[in-house]
């Protein structure tokens, strides 16, 4: 039996997606493929003075990072202007909207008695029946809304939703500058992709109503429509593009995978299902939009990053180096060929909950690392000399690499220098050795450094930190 469920995901590429746009892509995606049917990709892009390409390339990126892959061609509105003017060229004909020649000043005046009325601001159809045509003045077009009723309509998740014609003016369709708007640029999109299923922000309900009449006024079939409660913040404020904290990018370069984002989003919203989903279309089998919740959702960071802390652990080592690999390529850091790379990330892997962690680690086993001007200062003393020296003596003639004897000289180091702090001199040990004041069990990290890299590493500290103390 054929199923014909098609669903679109239609970002505007005005800056970088946020995480609620990404549930809306995978919402979109799960409920085409669950149906069999297909996800389309659209571009709106006819918002010319936000519109940058680098936001629209980088939802392409995203989208294949996480592993939302489109059907069909990608479509561009800013490539469909012509078909969107064309039929905005058959309603004025058919009188199905009109052109407006009202000046800015005109539309604020009326504004503004609107508010101090205390009514919804609102255009006074001044131009709707005069079918007026002046030569080289500008114009916009507006629809021909319905003076009256109601528009109804039934959300999966919303229910019954009902709109009075009367609230709704006479809205753009066409700015100034040629270029239609988006509320009609997404009903004539919509019917020609044959979209059935637009799953999109609660945000959008007041759209909706606007975007009917168009639909019925075209004799075009009106999709169904799913409109997710909104998400906020631990502030119970909306989420946007504007805040880094919830922009995809920012999960990205910190080294989330993609898995751990795509199983907090499933649940987001809906009662608390303790089940973590090993890839994508595992969840197409569970997932059920009439179970989301119509209550708003908050995001909570922390559940995000402990998720990624168990897929850390539980993927494949095939899978984690794959993205250990992509994040060093994405991030362009440099780092050295390690013969026991394997062996360095499964020490640091239990103590990770993202891939940033895990690379970090990985960079103090360069042969040269950064140490902080300001740390340096409060080692270099004469005590941190002796320490060093004295490690240094014991372990050039270690014959046998093992952490035994390792452990066995730095108990003797901690026993030589036990007039001082134990704590302390593993603060010196810590900040030579790797550069950073804490770091996990600075002996076993002397085992993964190698002989050759900690004798290099401790010779160079002395010589160019420690100098002023050579006798």
């Amino acid at each position: 039996m054929k199923n014909n469920i098609i669903t679109r995901f239609a970002p505007s590429p005005t800056g970088y997606l946020h995480i609620g746009n990404i549930r809306i892509a995978l919402y979109s995606w799960l409920y085409a493929k669950k149906n069999n049917g297909k996800f389309i990709l659209r571009i709106e892009d006819t918002n010319l003075n936000k519109f940058n390409k680098k936001y629209s390339d980088y939802i392409l990126y995203v989208l294949e990072w996480l592993g939302l892959y489109w059907d069909d061609e990608i479509y561009y509105q800013s490539d469909r202007i012509d078909i969107y003017k064309d039929i905005i060229n058959y309603m004025l004909f058919n009188n199905l909207a009109y052109k407006c020649f009202c000046s800015i000043n005109r539309l604020n005046k009326i504004r503004k008695i609107c508010i101090k009325k205390g009514i919804k601001p609102k255009y006074d159809n001044f131009c709707r029946d005069k079918n007026l045509n002046y030569n080289n003045i500008p114009y916009v077009v507006r629809f021909k809304n319905s003076l009256y009723g109601n528009i109804v309509f039934k959300d999966i998740i919303f229910n019954k939703i009902i709109f009075n014609n009367y609230e709704l003016d006479d809205f753009i369709i066409q700015r100034s500058n040629g270029i239609p708007t988006y509320n009609f640029c997404v009903v004539v999109d919509d019917n020609y992709m044959s979209i059935t299923h637009v799953i999109r922000g609660e945000d959008h309900i007041n759209n909706t109503p606007k975007q009917i009449n168009i639909f019925k006024s075209l004799n075009y079939k009106i999709p169904k429509y799913i409109h997710l409660p909104i998400i906020l913040d631990l502030n119970k404020k909306k989420i946007s593009k504007k805040n880094f904290l919830f922009n995809i990018k920012k999960y990205i370069n910190e080294g989330y995978l993609p898995i751990s984002i795509l199983n907090y989003l499933l649940f987001l919203g809906r009662l608390n299902i303790n089940y973590k989903f090993n890839n994508i279309n595992e969840m197409k089998y569970i997932f059920n939009l009439f179970k989301l919740k119509k209550s708003s959702c908050i995001l909570n960071m922390k559940k995000i990053l402990f998720l990624n802390k168990y897929y850390l652990s539980n993927v494949s080592y095939n899978y984690l180096k794959l993205y250990f690999k992509y994040y060093i390529i994405n991030n362009n850091i440099i780092l050295d060929y390690l013969n026991n790379l394997d062996e360095i990330i499964s020490f640091i892997l239990p103590r990770s909950y993202l891939i940033k962690d895990i690379v970090n680690f990985c960079l103090i086993f360069n042969k040269y690392i950064y140490f902080d001007s300001l740390l340096i200062i409060k080692y270099k003393n004469n005590y941190s000399y002796l320490i060093l020296l004295y490690l240094y003596n014991k372990i050039k003639n270690l014959f046998f690499w093992d952490i035994k004897y390792i452990d066995f000289y730095i108990k003797k180091l901690l026993k030589k220098f036990n007039y001082l702090k134990i704590k302390y001199i593993y603060k010196i040990l810590h900040f030579f050795i790797t550069g950073k004041e804490i770091t996990p069990n600075i002996n076993k990290i002397i085992l993964l450094l190698k002989k050759k890299k900690f004798l290099f590493r401790i010779k160079y500290c002395i010589k160019k930190y420690l100098f002023n103390f050579i006798k």
